[in-house]
């Protein structure tokens, strides 16, 4: 059985403001799950698909901003949703 500290969180956004805030809030909860970010979709899929030099482990839960860069959400959406 998974303990929720071992989950780590992929947060893809652009916005680092946004980024610093969750990092903050996690800290003041005093939540200890790894936080990887990437800063787009495209980089994203990269992290998931292990073809980036920051590794994830699983499971893992996505946090997805939908106005981005490259690669939107709901393009990434779709993307995972095909990639076995």
């Amino acid at each position: 059985m998974t303990q929720f500290n071992e989950v780590e969180i992929l947060m893809i956004d652009d916005d680092e403001l946004d980024v610093e805030l969750f990092q903050r809030t996690l800290k003041k909860r005093r939540i200890a799950n790894r936080l990887i970010w990437a800063k787009d979709g495209v980089e994203g899929l990269d992290i998931l698909r292990g073809e980036s030099p920051t590794k994830i482990n699983r499971p893992v839960m996505i946090l997805l901003d939908i106005n981005m860069p490259r690669m939107n959400g709901h393009e990434f959406l779709e993307a995972l949703r095909e990639d076995p």
